[in-house]
């Protein structure tokens, strides 16, 4: 009675609330902003102030001890206007919510592109191979015509009667170039989190789909590194015009293919519609849940204000700080004594045996 309640259940409540709304948030504007983590935090902590402000600064204000008459209009200006700002702030709740009930197609348009990523190597594993293998058809051209172009093959590198062990040689000096360690090892690291991925992609893990513009720049780099490995060429690769090389940036189609399934899920993320019943359900239940802290405090009993109008019974004056009025004179009591008590007694004549009675008196 007549205390602030500064840390109750409702309080617990309100708080849990807010965080759940926070992160909500956060997911609902990242999406928003395609995949802006700073813009995000930036405006899950302003929504957060703001609806600190008006739902439990409601609390302070009925639970004032003082100035009565200028807070409840604090309060009031908290708690009827506490609609309007909660429904702006709940914009990216909405939002999420729309994205939240697509979460089937979304993760199927994601777990598709990155699917795609993985294709990726395993393009370049056969390319790798078919390269290699015209290689050697090449080489195995030039030394069965030795005999017939001797120039060829003398410029070709080889030797004669060294020609089979200079041939393994530079066969497997492009397999090295080509499927060297680093390529396993970028396969390793790249497969291992294409599994990853695959496996934890939900659009509540706005880490993973909320980040596509990073995902999609890391699986560039991966295919400059594949362009790289396979831009190197043998001097004799091309000999004569016998073998025509391409690098695999130029044959490889895997890479569009992941691109036009981000690009498809940026849309989706940020497209706006209505948002479907759960997310307004759930907005109404952290409404009252936030305004916990304010149902529970009692108001002061000194004040006779209330949210509508006055306590029953009460005047307006009541609720009025009243000065305490300065002391009057007191007045002089004025004593009126009567006539006769100021005058002395009148001393009673004594009577004469004439007039002491009117019949004579004997003696028995």
């Amino acid at each position: 009675m007549n205390e602030q309640l500064k840390f109750s259940w409702g309080h617990i409540i309100a708080f849990l609330a807010l965080i759940v709304l926070s992160y909500i948030t956060f997911v609902g504007i990242t999406y928003m902003t395609d995949g802006d983590f700073t813009k995000a935090s930036i405006a899950m902590i302003v929504i957060d102030i703001v609806l600190f402000v008006f739902f439990i600064g409601a609390q302070i204000m009925k639970a004032t001890n003082k100035k009565f008459a200028k807070r409840i209009w604090v309060e009031r200006v908290f708690i009827f206007s506490s609609p309007v700002v909660f429904l702006i702030c709940m914009l990216p709740f909405y939002h999420f919510g729309t994205v939240q009930s697509q979460d089937e197609e979304i993760v199927g348009h994601f777990t598709d592109a990155i699917t795609a990523s993985r294709q990726m190597f395993s393009d370049y594993d056969s390319y790798s191979k078919e390269r290699i293998a015209n290689y050697e058809h090449m080489l195995d051209r030039v030394i069965n015509n030795q005999s017939i172009q001797p120039r060829e093959f003398a410029s070709c590198g080889f030797t004669k009667g060294k020609e089979q062990i200079q041939k393994g040689n530079m066969v497997k000096a492009l397999r090295l170039q080509l499927i060297s360690e680093n390529y396993d090892s970028l396969k390793t690291e790249a497969t291992k989190w294409i599994e990853s991925s695959s496996n934890g992609a939900s659009t509540w893990n706005v880490f993973l789909l909320g980040n596509t513009k990073e995902i999609k720049k890391a699986i560039h780099e991966w295919n400059i590194q594949l362009a790289n490995f396979s831009s190197h060429k043998m001097n004799n690769e091309e000999f004569n015009g016998y073998n025509q090389v391409s690098t695999f940036s130029e044959v490889s189609g895997s890479l569009a293919s992941v691109d036009a399934g981000l690009d498809g899920l940026t849309y989706k993320f940020t497209g706006s519609a209505f948002p479907p019943i759960g997310s307004i359900l759930g907005s109404i239940v952290l409404y009252f849940a936030l305004l916990f802290p304010y149902f529970l405090q009692d108001r002061h009993t000194k004040s006779q204000l209330r949210l509508l109008g006055m306590e029953k019974g009460a005047s307006c004056s009541s609720s009025m700080t009243i000065e305490p009025s300065k002391p009057t004179r007191k007045h002089q009591e004025i004593k009126i004594k009567s006539y006769e008590e100021d005058e002395a007694p009148i001393p009673s004549k004594p009577k004469s045996i004439d007039e002491d009675d009117d019949y004579a008196s004997f003696t028995m």
